[in-house]
Order: C-alpha cells, then sequence, then structure tokens
C-alpha cells in the first residue's frame, strides 16, 4: 500500500458512529485505505436501517499481505458481536466486543503497519466504569505510555489541553511547570516526526472571571490564577 491505512474501532455498537462514517464514506475520497474493526451482524443490520449500500471487504489482520484494501468498499475486521436489533440500549454487554477491538487496533499499531487510528465514542458509564478519566488515559495504559499529549489537530491549527477529563475545580491541581513543557515536548516531536516541519506553539489560558465568580470556591480561584501566571511566564 502506498498510503498506510487509518484504523478506525467502531467503539459501543449502539452509538450513532456508523451513521457518520457511512455520510462521511459516501461524501469525501481519501488517500488512505479506511479499515473498521466492527461487528459485521452490526455493519449489515445499520447499514439496512440507514438505508446504505456498498460492498463489504472482510479482511484478515493476521495475515495482511494477502488482503486487497482499497475505498471502493468497506473494509471490514470482522469482531463477533450478537444482537438482534440495529440499535438497542447502550449497556455493559459491548465491553468485551469494544476491548476486543481496541486490542486487535493496538495489535496493528504495534507491528507497524499503520500509525493512524481513530475511535468511535464509547460509554464511560458502562465501559470505562469509573477506572478511568476518559479513551485517552485507557489508550495510556494499554500502551505502557508514560507520557502522552491529545492533540486536537487541524493543519492550521491545532490544539491540546494541558489536562484531560478533569473536573473544572481539579484542573488547577494538576497543572505544573514540568507538564507544560512535557506537553510541548511531545507536541514538538509528533509534528517533526510525522509532519517534517518545525511547529509554532504558543500557550493561551481561557480565563472567564463570570466562570470563577459562579462556579469556584476561593481556594480553587487562587489556584487557577496561579496556573494563568505560570502558563503566561513560560
Amino acid at each position: 500500500m502506498k498510503n498506510k491505512p487509518v484504523i478506525i474501532v467502531h467503539g459501543e455498537p449502539n452509538s450513532i458512529f456508523l451513521e457518520i462514517f457511512f455520510k462521511t464514506i459516501k461524501y469525501n475520497k481519501f488517500k488512505s485505505p479506511l479499515i473498521l474493526i466492527s461487528s459485521l451482524k452490526i455493519l449489515k443490520l445499520q447499514m439496512k436501517k440507514l438505508n446504505f449500500k456498498i460492498n463489504i471487504n472482510t479482511i484478515d489482520h493476521k495475515n495482511f499481505k494477502k488482503n486487497i484494501i482499497d475505498n471502493n468498499s468497506i473494509n471490514l475486521i470482522n469482531v463477533n458481536y450478537n444482537q438482534k436489533n440495529a440499535f438497542e440500549k447502550i449497556s455493559g454487554k459491548s465491553n468485551s466486543f469494544i476491548k476486543n477491538s481496541f486490542n486487535i487496533a493496538l495489535n496493528i499499531l504495534q507491528q507497524g503497519i499503520s500509525h493512524k487510528f481513530i475511535n468511535g465514542p464509547i460509554s464511560k458509564k458502562s465501559f470505562l466504569k469509573k477506572n478511568y478519566l476518559g479513551i485517552t488515559e485507557y489508550l495510556t495504559k494499554k500502551t505502557n505510555s508514560k507520557k502522552t499529549a491529545m492533540l486536537i489537530y487541524n493543519k492550521n491549527l491545532s490544539v491540546c489541553p494541558i489536562t484531560t477529563h478533569l473536573p473544572l475545580k481539579m484542573v488547577s491541581k494538576k497543572i505544573t511547570k514540568d507538564l507544560i513543557y512535557e506537553k510541548v515536548y511531545l507536541i514538538n516531536n509528533f509534528y517533526k516526526k510525522y509532519k517534517k516541519i518545525k511547529p509554532k506553539i504558543g500557550k493561551l489560558i481561557v480565563f472567564p472571571s463570570y466562570l470563577l465568580h459562579l462556579v469556584l470556591p476561593n481556594k480553587d480561584k487562587k489556584r487557577l490564577i496561579l496556573s494563568a501566571n505560570l502558563v503566561q511566564k513560560n
């Protein structure tokens, strides 16, 4: 393959993700092949429900060299999941399906077949069960990564929050000088390695006074003010 594939984990099978995915591939063209990790049964049920027609190319993730992968069809890595209807109530029933999907995706990345990865929505209540703040933290643990950054990417302007998935009252307690340096270091390396450019990095803190007045107690206001000063100085 000229371009490495984009690995897409469906996530929660009863979310609206496939509807978005169908519309995306209908109205857009992609240079990189798209590989969806989902359930063949769920895919067919939701295609029928949403009146979307396209061929499905089931591929063997254990032997990529034998697969013909392009975007003329949905390239699917099937993960078995048994469900009668196209959409059902979100519950812990799908946890094994989601976990297996992530495991396959991470295995593909570890083999170097791709470095491009997208995941659909998951339920924090049903899947993460308060064990992780969000999927970023879940993937950090799964990949044994010591340092991570959430980069909301756009070719013109990208944004990286210093903290992720924290209640507002806890943010000021977590921001440190070392944490700011860590995020800058990771972002800089990302652009140099994958985009072959030296990025221009700025620091910004959104500091609405009405929010402090209405939401935070005095001790947290002081911590957030100190954090804002730290960002501005460094």
